[in-house]
């Protein structure tokens, strides 16, 4: 079977259908919403979860490639939560911090909390053993990428919103370090499972072949496509603010000649 096969291929999961509805339709009456770019982030989001949960990656994914799956989970956790944390309202993120939740979510979305919370998820979840299981129990394998996509919000959070008064404000140079953490779960993960000669996931051991690709090379591509994707986001992302710590052209010059 082809790419323009796959392509062609998608499921009904009255939940997904739903729930990804519900959050395009429900962005017009939060706070603030206007039709602009935050609005536009926001749907985009959404949409790359709907994508990435009824088309033929969740359907090859479940059942044929880790790599596959592995592209998934990436997507939930560090592709959509972004955008979608993007388009929150500047009203509706004041809204919440207002609400009688507004002080739990301070916690949360701490970069001491935060951080660790990535940390655990994403390596958890890939710890054979959980992962074998989520395949098999449909309900955890539900939760499973529900935590993705909430631990995904929970750490972008403090990259991309900023309040000066709030605790998990961050320095450029805090962000740097921030998104450098954020980098190990691609490392621990990542790495490894690309460098072990066996595989792991023992459930794809019988199914990679049908497609054309032994286990183990399965396992490798998913490894390093965690390893590389993470990576490569990350620094994308730190160096940003990495640039920012600098001041532009000129700037200097400027602010002496005030001075003098």
């Amino acid at each position: 079977m082809n790419f323009l096969h796959w392509a062609t291929v998608w499921q009904f999961d009255p939940s997904v259908w739903v729930g990804c509805a519900v959050a395009m339709v429900a962005y017009r009456w939060f706070p603030g919403a206007q039709r602009d770019r935050r609005a536009l982030a926001w749907m985009a989001g959404v949409l790359i979860i709907f994508v990435a949960l009824e088309s033929a990656i969740d359907i090859v994914g479940d059942h044929y490639l880790f790599s596959i799956h592995m592209a998934q989970h990436l997507v939930l956790a560090m592709v959509a939560p972004p955008l979608m944390t993007v388009g929150l309202p500047g009203a509706t993120i004041d809204a919440l911090l207002r609400a009688q939740i507004g002080r739990v979510w301070r916690v949360v979305v701490s970069p001491f909390f935060a951080g660790p919370a990535y940390f655990v998820v994403l390596v958890g979840w890939h710890w054979p053993p959980f992962f074998n299981y989520a395949l098999t129990h449909p309900l955890v394998h539900v939760a499973q990428h529900l935590s993705f996509i909430a631990v995904g919000l929970l750490f972008w959070w403090a990259v991309l919103i900023h309040r000066p008064s709030e605790r998990w404000n961050l320095s450029p140079l805090g962000e740097v370090a921030y998104l450098s953490v954020g980098a190990l779960p691609a490392v621990v993960v990542g790495l490894t499972i690309a460098l072990i000669p066996h595989p792991i996931y023992l459930y794809y051991v019988h199914r990679s072949i049908l497609l054309g690709i032994s286990a183990v090379q399965d396992q490798r591509i998913g490894g390093m496509l965690m390893f590389a994707f993470d990576n490569i986001l990350m620094v994308v992302v730190a160096g940003w603010y990495m640039w920012r710590m600098f001041p532009e052209d000129g700037a200097d010059e400027a602010r002496i000649s005030a001075q003098l």
